[in-house]
């Protein structure tokens, strides 16, 4: 209770003073990270073998190694819940004190030094949040703050995870994984859930928040959550239909893109005609308010890495370049530009301070697509889709052209494209020597090898 008056009275003395509009957040990249494995900050750089506990990462850990992210051209991090957890629970999905912050990340003092790094870097810091469950302590809920009393969760049941897309109600007031579930019509708790997220919002500064578990919550309370919070969000729902997913953008800015998710690893992993994800976001764009702030993405923390199994890593390229290329807020994995490719939890959430070569193949590729995002402004301008066939896909944003793959033979495709690009010369920005010049609104372009490509104009 104490801990929780303290963040009362920093909450009044605070001034608002936030930034993170979804128009803003249009033009970051995000690299998502796991607090527990990113860097330990004190110089340990063992591998972390016991994945299933605590590895040692911290806030100080991130914030010593900015420079490794900023590098590449990211300019946004998602980090791991904040809030104390129970025992060996890494990953922050279980909190014990909502108020205090985890102490194997760090203290608050922490945190404060690692956002103001943050700043001075121009990087955004976005926070994951939990608001549907707390740490399961067996039904002894005085082991929980500030929800220490059983009237402030729902009854007990369980969520049959075959049927909770069609049993609404028990989707959102059971219990997911056996976790106790949070009553939101309770006033206390739903208070308490928006004045915590206002809270962190204010004090730390955070620019923008990733909503978890977002569908076993009833959407009136994740409207007031999302205003209360007052900054950009994304929620999560982990679901394949556009049309489940883009129901919950009536309560949030954006949505992490996993409809768009399932037709990348179709097409790039399981070699899907390259015309499916065109089909797909067509799906897509019926469904969705705004499709410019879903979060795209290629690999997280609950799915398989897209290299397990297979260690393409001319497909790999493609589906990276589609993700950070294409509309939509781009969301990188941390590992991707080390080539990681761990399977189920918790072994994709591998330790990376043992990994972190800024030589490696993958962090030179993701550094150049990255970069180039940012340099050519991608966020300003809308797609078009030039060709869309078996094994090649093309589309333009702005003056650029981007050409993809998921066949490693040689291929030639006659491409029609907008008028003006009309006799400009273009430049693979990964081989200086490859240049094209569309003529009458058509171009040959030719990928060899399983290579994507991106053109740009040539100034002049």
């Amino acid at each position: 209770m104490k801990l929780l008056c303290i963040f009362a009275i920093i909450l009044v003395l605070t001034p608002l003073v936030l930034t993170g509009t979804k128009e803003e957040w249009k033009k970051r990249t995000i690299y998502h990270l796991l607090t527990d494995r990113y860097d330990r900050g004190d110089g340990d750089n063992t591998t972390c073998k016991e994945l299933g506990k605590h590895c040692g990462g911290t806030f100080n850990g991130i914030k010593n190694n900015l420079k490794y992210i900023k590098n590449m051209g990211f300019d946004a991090i998602l980090i791991s819940p904040i809030p104390k957890n129970q025992g060996d629970d890494y990953h922050g999905y279980s909190f014990v004190d909502m108020y205090q912050i985890n102490p194997h990340f760090g203290t608050t003092a922490d945190l404060k030094a690692l956002v103001a790094e943050c700043k001075k870097e121009d990087i955004w810091v976005m926070i994951d949040v939990v608001a549907n469950h707390v740490a399961n302590t067996k039904e002894d809920f005085t082991k929980i703050m500030p929800f220490n009393k059983p009237k402030h969760y729902h009854k007990v049941c369980h969520i049959d995870p075959n049927r909770m897309w069609e049993e609404r109600d028990k989707r959102e007031n059971c219990r997911l994984n056996n976790m106790p579930d949070l009553n939101q019509t309770d006033i206390f708790v739903q208070t308490e859930l928006k004045r915590w997220v206002k809270g962190i919002v204010e004090i730390y500064g955070f620019e923008g928040i990733r909503v978890s578990a977002a569908p076993y919550v009833p959407l009136a309370f994740w409207k007031e959550y999302a205003q209360a919070a007052g900054v950009f969000q994304l929620g999560d729902v982990a679901h394949e239909n556009p049309k489940i997913v883009a129901e919950y953008q009536q309560a949030f800015d954006g949505m992490v893109n996993y409809p768009l998710y399932h037709g990348i690893q179709k097409v790039f992993k399981e070699n899907s005609h390259m015309s499916t994800l065109k089909a797909v976001f067509d799906g897509i764009k019926k469904e969705f308010k705004d499709t410019t702030v879903l979060g795209t993405f290629l690999d997280n923390h609950d799915k398989r890495r897209f290299l397990h199994g297979d260690p393409d890593i001319k497909k790999f390229k493609n589906a990276l370049t589609f993700v950070l290329m294409f509309e939509g807020i781009p969301i990188i994995y941390y590992g991707s530009e080390q080539g990681f490719n761990g399977g189920d939890d918790p072994q994709n959430r591998e330790s990376l301070w043992d990994r972190r070569n800024k030589s490696s193949e993958m962090y030179q590729f993701m550094t150049k697509v990255v970069s180039f995002r940012k340099k050519a402004k991608l966020w300003q301008y809308s797609f078009e889709w030039l060709s869309a066939d078996e094994d090649v896909l093309v589309f333009s944003r702005g003056n650029v052209i981007v050409a993809l793959t998921n066949n490693k033979g040689t291929i030639s495709k006659q491409v029609t494209v907008p008028p003006f690009f009309n006799m400009q010369l273009m430049r693979n920005v990964f081989n200086k020597d490859d240049v094209i010049r569309p003529l009458y609104e058509s171009v040959d372009i030719v990928l060899t090898g399983g290579d994507p490509k991106i053109y740009e104009m040539i100034p002049g």
